[in-house]
This record gives structure tokens, C-alpha cells and sequence, in this order.
């Protein structure tokens, strides 16, 4: 089950409403969240609903919220700014993880608390929606260092090299996965493969390996960064554009402006994020 942490003013931010502890407690039930423990204004909450991704941050339990206590009332509603930019997909070479989805997040006020709410919420839909980064990664990039249109390609193992994140030293792809913990942990998702797929923008420089690591120049958002690409990788459509929603959703909770990226598939083109109203029939 997902355990979420964070700041009890936070949320009452985001809700607009403050709690007493009963209240927060029995409000939290309409998350089926129970309140594991309190340190002052941290929370810990762990929440036993594994069919809603975009209830494993404290975006989405004040979206919810909000809803639940009548102070917004309809379907959740989210403007989307027209597509920025392109992402190439080389079927050929992607046969490992060939789909993706992707947004781009402008104007971005990331503080303490929502950086610490965007790591979470990427490590909980990786791990528990993604089945340990198997069916889905998630990716977030400085988007100011990124020169569009951005490709996602496969490359042999030893056919390229970057400094992924926290290593001080370029290794191949293959190194990657000998030698950074990350590639140690995850690099069975990879092997046997004969082209690693790589997130690459149109000066060659490399953004990341999924689902293993990021690059170290651009693959790290600080509380100083405004800008941001988000991408998602995994064998299903649906599910890597659902990962994709779920973090854009986030930062437009935080006021930042979501903007759709276009996805080429050869001939076929497809819209992310995409927020579509369905009818059901009881």
C-alpha cells in the first residue's frame, strides 16, 4: 500500500480549509487513507486505494478533498496549453518499452514541500502503478536545457555515452548498468535487449536510459527550476499516458501552466496528456 508523507499546512493550503486533527483524520477516509503517524506538521498516511495513482500525493488528496467537502463540485477540470513540442519515436529501434507519453510544465514555483511531493509521487507510480518501473518509468527533466524536438530511440549497448545522475564519470549503456546502483537494481528490465532505449534531444545530448537513470545535466529538478518536461516509458499506452496525467495534474494544483506534446509514431500522431470524459452505463 502506498505511505505518503507530508505537511499538514500544505494540504490545508491546497484544500483551503484548516483541520483539527479529528477532522483531517476523518476526512482522509474519503482517500481510504489512515493517519499512520503525526510529528508535528508531518503526516504519514498510508493509503489503501491501489487503483488511484493521482491519490499518492498531497496534490491529489486535496483535489479529492476539496470534491469530497463540497467546496468544488463538477469533474475535475484542466486547461491544457497547446503542444510546444515534439517527441520522434524510432519504432525500429525502440522494440524495448515502445511507448511513451510526455507534457511539458511552464512557470513552475516548485518550493521544499512540492519537490518533496514530486519525488514521492514519481518513486509510488514507478514502483506500485509502474510494477517496479517494469510497465511504467517516469522521468522529469530541466526542460530549459533540452533543445526540442526530442527524440526516444534505441542504441546499442555500447554505442553511446553520458554521466548519468550522482556519478561523476561518463559510462557507456552497458557500464550503466554494471556500475550506477540504479542499473544494478533495475538493469534486468534491459538485458538481453539488442538496443537500449535512450531519451535523446536534437544536439544529441542525452536525457536519460529508461527505466534505469537520468543524466546528471539534465535529469535533476530543483527548487530553482521553472521549466520542466515530464516523460513516461513502459509496454501500454494507457498506462504510461495515465502516469503522465497524474504528475501534470500535480503542477497544475501549484498553478503551473500544462502544455500537450505531440508523439510521432511514424505516420500516426497521438496528443499527451490527454483528459477525457468517459460515460459509464449501470
Amino acid at each position: 500500500m502506498p505511505t505518503l508523507q507530508f505537511s499538514k499546512k500544505d494540504l490545508e493550503g491546497l484544500v483551503g480549509k484548516k483541520f483539527t486533527q479529528t477532522q483531517l483524520e476523518d476526512a482522509l477516509l474519503f482517500v481510504k487513507g489512515e493517519v499512520d503517524k503525526v510529528e508535528g506538521d508531518r503526516i504519514t498516511l498510508d493509503v489503501k486505494e491501489t487503483n488511484r495513482p493521482d491519490l499518492w500525493s498531497v496534490e491529489g488528496v486535496a483535489r479529492e478533498l476539496r470534491a469530497r467537502l463540497g467546496r468544488e463540485k463538477g469533474i475535475p477540470k484542466a486547461k491544457f496549453g497547446k503542444p510546444l513540442v515534439e517527441v520522434i519515436v524510432d519504432q525500429k529501434s525502440t522494440t524495448a518499452r515502445a511507448c511513451a507519453s510526455a507534457a511539458v510544465i511552464k512557470n513552475a514555483k516548485i518550493t521544499p514541500e512540492f519537490l518533496e511531493q514530486i519525488i514521492q509521487l514519481q518513486e509510488k507510480i514507478a514502483q506500485t502503478f509502474g510494477r517496479k518501473r517494469k510497465e511504467v518509468a517516469l522521468g522529469l527533466y530541466e526542460f530549459d536545457k533540452i533543445t526540442p524536438p526530442i527524440y526516444y530511440k534505441g542504441f546499442s549497448p555500447n554505442e553511446k555515452r553520458f554521466k548519468p545522475l550522482d556519478f561523476e564519470q561518463e559510462l557507456s549503456l552497458e557500464e550503466i548498468l554494471e556500475k550506477h546502483q540504479k542499473g544494478k537494481e533495475y538493469g534486468h528490465l534491459l538485458r538481453g535487449e539488442k538496443k537500449y532505449p535512450l531519451w535523446i534531444d536534437s544536439k544529441e545530448e542525452i536525457l536519460s536510459l529508461p527505466p534505469i537513470i537520468n543524466s546528471e545535466k539534465t535529469g535533476r529538478v530543483t527548487l530553482a527550476t521553472k521549466n520542466v518536461f515530464i516523460e513516461a516509458t513502459g509496454n501500454k499506452q494507457e498506462l504510461v499516458d495515465t502516469a503522465v496525467m497524474v504528475m501534470a495534474l500535480a503542477f497544475a494544483e501549484r498553478g503551473a501552466q500544462v502544455h500537450q506534446v505531440k508523439i510521432k509514431y511514424g505516420k500516426k500522431t497521438i496528443i499527451t496528456p490527454r483528459l477525457e470524459n468517459k460515460k459509464i452505463s449501470l
